[in-house]
């Protein structure tokens, strides 16, 4: 027995461990090292691997089956292109810019993604949210060029014509159409302001595009971990109040100004409840009706019959048709002054540079709009893939962002991502692969280049309406919260808090506002629990576990040895706190107990062993033993299993509960320390200095204690009997 513990000792410290089975590595300089790495990925590149990589469709095309995946991939893009023309020009709208610009959209960012994205059933376009954003973003152009600022006036290297370049054949042109309005192909259409405002908007998006594709190939995928999925659901909510709040004009028909910045939210609503009696009865009808209808049909029908319907009633193009035709005939604009979309113009525009200049003082606005589109995307990525099988590679998503952003400002967009909704839709109409996009971008490049003027009479209300309804899901989210509550207050409270500091901050701030919590609930939870005392439970012949003692019975008594588990990260958030809990909860408080009272020095000549000094606090000394289990603590073992990462302060928070315990006779023991944080203990001497204490298990420091108390002298009853 005594061999089989002499050989146990032997194997299980810490450093002995280590001088056996660690690698030797010889330290090399920063440049060598960036050198190393250089040739490693240099060998490893592999051109074929890269490409596929790149170009993700290629191994789309490559694995396709025409007969089994077509007929899907057709039946879904058409779905989606049908959803993406009504949501496409209302998300235009929300974003103040012409309805036309969300086509655009529409059709640059599905074909882009095709060629670049890994998402295979995401449906990519306008979103509300970032909609919303970018309206924020000109609102603030807007305010410079009220204030004289910036010349809203383009100059000769950015006329109209070199923006837009719209189709305008005499055969269409000339054909008898009544839905048609006279002269609707004429650059005329967009007005300068317009056109200027697109600019602003192209050019943030295509500085935002190229600082992502950056972020990717330097592999910041990851910044997205820093907004978890309970922020960007609050957030989310967030911004649905105030897109709810900003259609309240269209709905009502009624005309008020735009509020940015703090509590802009409530001055909207101020304003609306102040304008309510110059309500447009013919306007609130029609969104009364559209609003109604749209609800009925997605909820009753399409939702309850969604197992049933191959594919959903587009619903969203028949109001819209609808609406356009009796708009048309009624008259609604003349007669009943209901806003239209008016002029569309028809084609393409041709590429363009936007004036960069426009964009420098909106740069951060832009990042953060991107940002969030990409971690949008890229959870309605993982999702799909989770659901179909297939791997996301993240770094090529952010990169597949930031090519839409690029193409998007090229081509007079502004910021898109992937549309839940509709990638939802797409997925259940049998989508298969990213050919899906190629169909639906087939379906709006038509109405761009054919039918985009039969949508000159669609009353602006109902595409107020397409939003509201479009909103309600985000709104049935905050129904959630008590269940959020009890699977995790700390995720709730992040929801709830993104939520409401983005009503009532707005946008930018809000989401700072959201991230700073959460941020600050990493490091409380650190701070409230960073140890817990454990004991040994015998779950089975062999199998010991360690579990809270406030938490579980049946624990193992130990005689003289306490064991506290570290849960947290030790670092400078919660190295104090660490100290005091230590103290504590072992009932022995070394500084106090040196600085209350006179210290009195007891030796012992008695062992034949050189003079030990403690220094004890004669004023709660009997306290102490009476009370306290420092009679009874003679070993206290900490498990390190769970320290991630360690800092400076947090190696000296060790060393001091060391040191300050070995004072009053305490003996503290080290197990399982990770190798994470091995570096940082070696580097600071922690490891040369406590060699001795460092085991590699909690059994194995147990085995070695029981040793060392057998032939242990007890100091404080021998200190007792002296005084």
């Amino acid at each position: 027995m005594v061999t089989e513990t002499s050989n146990l000792l032997h194997y299980s410290r810490l450093s002995e461990f280590e001088s056996k089975y660690r690698v030797k590595t010889q330290a090399q300089p920063v440049l060598k090292q960036l050198q190393a790495s250089i040739n490693k990925r240099i060998a490893r590149f592999n051109i074929k691997e890269s490409l596929l990589s790149f170009f993700p469709f290629i191994t789309t095309l490559r694995k396709y089956k025409l007969k089994e995946d077509l007929p899907n991939d057709v039946i879904a893009g058409f779905t989606a292109g049908i959803m993406m023309i009504p949501q496409g020009m209302a998300f235009a709208a929300l974003s103040t810019l012409p309805p036309i610009v969300g086509l655009y959209i529409s059709f640059f960012a599905s074909l882009t993604y095709f060629w670049f994205g890994t998402g295979r059933q995401l449906s990519w376009g306008c979103v509300a949210v970032l909609s919303l954003m970018i309206a924020g973003v000109l609102d603030k152009y807007d305010n410079k060029v009220n204030e004289g600022k910036i010349l809203n006036s383009l100059d000769t290297a950015a006329r109209p014509s070199f923006l837009f370049n719209f189709t305008n054949t005499s055969e269409f042109s000339n054909q008898n159409m009544s839905l048609m309005p006279e002269n609707i192909t004429e650059r005329s259409s967009m007005s300068e302001k317009d056109l200027r405002r697109i600019e602003v908007a192209s050019g943030v998006t295509l500085i935002a595009g190229l600082l992502l594709i950056f972020m990717s190939m330097i592999g910041l995928s990851r910044i997205t971990n820093l907004m978890s999925n309970s922020l960007i659901t609050g957030f989310t909510v967030g911004i649905s109040f105030h897109v709810a709040t900003s259609q309240l004009k269209g709905i009502l028909g009624i005309k008020i100004p735009r509020h940015t910045g703090i509590m802009s939210i409530v001055y909207t609503w101020i304003g609306v409840l102040r304008n309510v009696p110059n309500t447009n009865i013919a306007t609130l009808l029609t969104s009364v009706i559209s609003i109604a209808i749209l609800y009925l049909v997605k909820t009753c029908v399409n939702e309850r019959f969604r197992h049933r319907l191959r594919v959903p009633i587009p619903i969203e193009l028949l109001v819209i048709i609808i609406g356009t035709l009796i708009a048309k005939f009624v008259n609604f604009h003349k007669d009943f002054k209901v806003d239209v979309v008016k002029e569309i113009p028809i084609g393409l525009p041709p590429p363009k540079i936007p004036d960069l200049e426009l964009a420098t003082d909106y740069i951060g606005d832009g990042l953060v709009i991107i940002i969030i589109a990409y971690a949008q995307t890229l959870a309605m990525a993982k999702t799909m893939g989770l659901k179909h099988n297939y791997v996301i590679n993240a770094n090529q998503e952010m990169f597949a962002s930031g090519a839409c952003a690029v193409v998007c400002g090229i081509f007079s967009g502004y910021i898109c991502g992937a549309s839940v909704s509709r990638s939802v839709v797409q997925d259940g109409a049998g989508g298969r692969t990213q050919v899906a996009s190629l169909f639906a971008a087939g379906l709006v490049l038509l109405v761009i280049m054919v039918l985009a003027p039969f949508f000159y009479h669609l009353p602006m209300c109902i595409l107020s309406s397409i939003i509201l309804v479009n909103l309600l899901s985000m709104f049935q989210k905050i129904l959630e919260i008590p269940k959020e509550w009890r699977k995790s207050r700390y995720d709730c409270a992040v929801w709830v808090c993104a939520c409401v500091a983005t009503i009532i901050l707005n946008a930018d701030f809000g989401l700072l506002a959201g991230i700073l919590f959460s941020l600050f609930l990493v490091a409380l939870r650190g701070m409230l629990t960073p140890i817990i005392e454990t004991g040994q439970i015998h779950a089975s012949a062999g199998n010991v576990e360690l579990r809270s003692v406030n938490r579980y019975s049946d624990i193992a008594p130990l005689k003289d040895v306490r064991i506290f588990k570290i849960k947290t990260p030790l670092y400078f958030v919660n190295a104090d706190i660490f100290t005091s809990k230590i103290f504590s909860k072992t009932g022995i408080n070394p500084i106090k107990m040196k600085k209350q009272s006179q210290t009195y020095i007891v030796k012992n000549n008695d062992s034949g062993k050189l003079d030990q000094a403690i220094a004890l606090d004669v004023a709660n000394t009997e306290h102490l033993l009476e009370k306290n289990p420092l009679a009874c603590l003679k070993v206290l073992i900490l498990h390190t299993a769970e320290v991630s990462f360690i800092d400076l302060m947090g190696v000296q928070a060790l060393q001091f509960v060391i040191t300050e315990l070995s004072l009053v006779g305490v003996e503290v023991l080290i197990t399982d320390v990770p190798e994470s944080i091995l570096p940082m203990l070696k580097s600071t001497g922690f490891l040369d200095k406590n060699s001795d204490r460092l085991y590699l298990s909690v059994d194995a420091a147990l085995a070695s204690t029981i040793t060392q108390l057998n032939s242990r002298t007890d100091v404080l009853s021998s200190g007792d009997s002296v005084l």
